[in-house]
């Protein structure tokens, strides 16, 4: 008998849907989560005493701290950098290379 995958806990995956699209509406996060208004009030208001996201200011969205790099999933306050280039997207990458290199494996050497 196989045991259920751990369910990821509510604020966690908040934290990773707000981070990774940049937006800190209420409205959005009950969308995303699927679930009520109020939850998901509470949840933005759990983020900022966390300080992943500023202060309500009326219908607007709340302004975002976090960010999350777009190759190893890290999700932070500082160290970030968007490259931008002509003709694509803006991509967010963590500038601590060490980072990143801790979440991913070492390609493997081609063959000689």
């Amino acid at each position: 008998m196989t045991t259920p995958p751990a369910a990821v806990p509510p604020l966690e995956r908040a934290i990773e849907l707000v981070a990774t699209r940049q937006h800190g509406a209420v409205s959005a996060l009950q969308r995303w989560m699927r679930i009520s208004f109020r939850e998901a009030s509470d949840l933005m208001d759990q983020m900022h005493q966390l300080g992943h996201v500023g202060p309500a200011s009326g219908s607007r969205a709340r302004d975002v701290y976090v960010r999350c790099c777009e190759q190893c999933g890290r999700i932070g306050k500082r160290a970030f950098t968007v490259l931008k280039a002509p003709g694509i997207n803006p991509i967010t990458l963590c500038t601590n290379k060490a980072a990143c290199r801790k979440r991913w494996p070492k390609p493997p050497a081609p063959a000689a």
